[in-house]
């Protein structure tokens, strides 16, 4: 992973749709994005949906070392993202041993 900085980010997002940080880089941008919910998910650290400067997003721990910044259009995408991805949260609690694919 290449450094990124808070204002390279949204243009990132626009082209790639999910950008992966470190958890040091994350940290570095974090400021520039407000948290708008939190959602425990008991498996993989929290899941955030914030707004950046220019669009809404998911942020997503797939490990303690790693962040990943899902671009989401709307609000409605952004309700219907955390209810699927807390589904499989719960999933993986009956012993589904099913995984997440945070990079799709």
């Amino acid at each position: 992973m290449t450094s990124v900085s808070a204002d390279q980010v949204p243009t990132r997002l626009e082209a790639e749709r999910i950008v992966r940080l470190s958890r040091g880089e994350w940290e570095a941008v974090a400021p520039a994005f407000a948290v708008l919910e939190r959602h425990a998910t008991g498996v993989a650290g929290d899941l955030l949906i914030v707004r950046g400067p220019s669009s809404l997003a998911a942020v997503e721990e797939p490990s303690s070392g790693e962040r990943v910044i899902r671009r989401l259009p709307d609000q409605a995408a952004a309700r219907l993202f955390v209810q699927e991805r807390l589904a499989q949260y719960e999933r993986m609690w009956d012993g589904c041993g099913c995984k997440v694919d945070y990079y799709g």
